[in-house]
């Protein structure tokens, strides 16, 4: 984290600092238009790896909560005969679905997905955070 990320993170933001130097008028564009344009196709790369993580993650969690009889039964796929834990369900997957169509329709621009995406992640470390320091108080 502190090696690799924090250091990428560090020479962004020196980097933008420079462009608005240069640009002060780009301000609210200042992230999109301070990159150069391969860097779309990089960053569309990683939406579309990030997104295949959420759907893996989301049928791991169901075949989970099926194997312990949180969840009502839905067809599981086992998709590999070599690797355990590969799994496709199908229900989840239409499930998965609408909730991005809506989510689309719903927001309408992609700035304000963003805000939401922002207030989604904030909300996801305040979670992660809370849960931890419960179960280090109860260890």
């Amino acid at each position: 984290m502190c090696s690799v990320t924090y250091l990428a993170l560090i020479v962004a933001y020196t980097g933008q600092a420079s462009f608005l130097r240069k640009n002060n008028l780009l301000v609210l564009d200042t992230f999109y238009k301070s990159i150069p344009e391969p860097m779309f196709v990089l960053t569309l790369l990683a939406s579309i790896i990030a997104s295949q993580a959420m759907i893996s993650a989301t049928f791991s969690i169901i075949q989970q909560s099926l194997y312990h009889g949180c969840c009502p039964h839905v067809k599981v796929i086992h998709t590999s005969n070599k690797y355990e834990g590969q799994v496709y369900i199908p229900e989840i997957n239409c499930l998965l679905t609408l909730a991005c169509v809506l989510v689309t329709l719903g927001f309408r621009t992609a700035e304000e997905i963003g805000n939401a995406y922002g207030i989604a992640i904030m909300f996801v470390m305040t979670l992660t955070l809370t849960f931890l320091v419960l179960i280090m108080i109860m260890i």
